[in-house]
């Protein structure tokens, strides 16, 4: 039972750690390593988790050029 509640937790906070790599990885963003690489090293501090889901949320430039692209035709 001591261990469910020590594991438990530690993957709750495994998920919340890598939410913005998951967010990149569905909106298959072009920069998803970059995001990865920030997560994974700098996640630990707020600066580095934050700075990693704006990268991840942040609107891409190849989806504005492909709906200009479809507006074209």
């Amino acid at each position: 039972m001591e261990v469910i509640l020590v594991i438990l937790p530690l993957i709750l906070i495994g998920f919340i750690y890598f939410i913005p790599s998951y967010i990149a990885s569905k909106k298959n963003k072009h920069n998803k390593i970059l995001i990865y690489i920030i997560n994974f090293f700098l996640g630990w501090s707020l600066f580095g988790w934050f700075a990693a889901l704006f990268l991840a949320l942040k609107k891409d430039h190849r989806d504005q050029l492909s709906i200009n692209k479809g507006l074209s035709k």
